[in-house]
């Protein structure tokens, strides 16, 4: 397994952290905001949440690659996401590479928990 390219540069957008991933009225992603309030994670410090997810873009490793002709490529990466609470759990993230983008820098798409076997 290998490490996200371009890590260190992914795009972890704001709104993405507090419209979606921690907010608990989304539609969408309000279970995955209750799963991370679990961990100590709120839109109180998403801030926080916003580094542990810069962090582990470069720690977690690659676990699926797929192509989506023409837009670009997904690539899910699997770690450890360290939370407030130091309990840790594991998650995955998915990535997107837009095709036409010359630097092939990865765009947060989501996160969502690791079931525990």
């Amino acid at each position: 397994m290998s490490k996200l390219p371009n890590c260190s540069e992914a795009v972890i957008s704001r709104s993405k952290i507090e419209h979606y991933l921690l907010n608990p009225a989304h539609c969408e992603g309000k279970s995955k905001a209750m799963f991370f309030s679990k961990f100590g994670y709120s839109l109180a410090n998403s801030s926080d949440f916003h580094e542990s997810l810069r962090a582990l873009a470069c720690e977690s490793l690659i676990i699926h690659i797929e192509e989506r002709p023409p837009f670009g490529t997904r690539i899910t990466t699997e770690g450890t996401l360290h939370t407030p609470d130091l309990r840790n759990p594991r998650v995955r993230i998915g990535w997107f590479f837009d095709r036409d983008d010359p630097k092939n820098i990865p765009r947060l798409i989501t996160v969502i928990p690791v079931r525990s076997k």
